[in-house]
């Protein structure tokens, strides 16, 4: 009875901390009953899955789809592809030194010579900021929030985080470690989610998930900021990031993340093989 009522009083701790985030986004609005209440049910809602899904992964000894059985076969089937391509693709011609970066089989920046330094810095950085942007997203799958397919909105967070790059040098470390754990994917995954948080920590990631859903209605968008922070706060206070990193580990396919962290790889070795020339 104790462990219940400790559990109670955590989780509602966690859900008015996540109303207060929610309130943040929002600075110029004032928030009526309905608003805060359907805030807290998505708040409430999102802890109780989490907390599901941590029991069964610790308690139960489960993994895999059978973490996941309480949710629908919809929102598993969209888990599982939470790390296909988000942003873009970027093919690299080492022979011909050209990046060409595609979203959907289009063109949807200018190809880039990487004959010089600066060049292959902006293809970095161009990959580097879509990992950061599509590790958010893998986040927000999770919790269900719906992502709109707009590449305008794409091309907004991609600038937000190639900007940051310039001033936050966490982010390039995070994904580092997300690239040199590329063959240990429990271990890709759990940096994934420490890369999530220390954006969560900065201030950057709030940029980016109000600009994805800039069309979201400002009372929709205050709900889903309070379901969004529930999610993190519990993640952290609960240690869960390790657990979560293995159930994603499990279930959702990496194919397209992997390409990714190769494609650094390769642009690391052309920055240092030009260097010595």
């Amino acid at each position: 009875m104790a462990a219940e009522a400790s559990t109670k009083l955590f989780n509602s701790f966690i859900i008015k901390a996540a109303i207060e985030t929610a309130r943040e986004q929002c600075p110029e609005k004032t928030l009526d009953q309905n608003t805060v209440a359907n805030a807290r049910q998505k708040a409430a809602s999102t802890v109780n899955d989490l907390s599901q899904i941590l029991h069964k992964i610790r308690k139960e000894g489960k993994n895999g789809e059978e973490v996941v059985s309480h949710l629908t076969p919809e929102r598993i089937a969209k888990i599982k592809k939470a790390l296909d391509m988000k942003t873009y693709q970027i093919n690299i011609n080492e022979k011909e030194k050209k990046a060409q970066i595609k979203r959907n089989g289009k063109d949807m920046y200018p190809a880039i010579t990487l004959g010089s330094l600066g060049n292959l810095k902006q293809a970095s950085d161009y990959q580097i900021a879509s990992i950061v942007v599509e590790a958010i997203i893998l986040v927000l799958e999770l919790i269900g929030v719906e992502i709109p397919d707009d590449e305008e909105e794409i091309k907004k967070v991609i600038d937000i985080v190639i900007i940051e790059l310039d001033k936050d040098h966490k982010l390039l470390e995070d994904v580092e470690q997300i690239r040199k754990d590329k063959d240990n994917y429990p271990a890709m995954a759990k940096d994934i989610f420490v890369l999530v948080v220390d954006t969560f920590e900065d201030g950057i990631f709030w940029q980016i998930v109000k600009t994805l859903l800039s069309n979201m209605p400002w009372y929709e968008w205050v709900a889903t900021s309070a379901q969004i922070a529930a999610f993190i706060a519990m993640l952290v206070a609960t240690g869960g990031i390790a657990d979560i990193a293995l159930l994603v580990a499990k279930l959702v396919n990496a194919a397209f993340f992997l390409e990714k962290l190769v494609n650094l790889g390769t642009l690391s070795k052309m920055k240092i093989s030009l260097s010595a020339s």
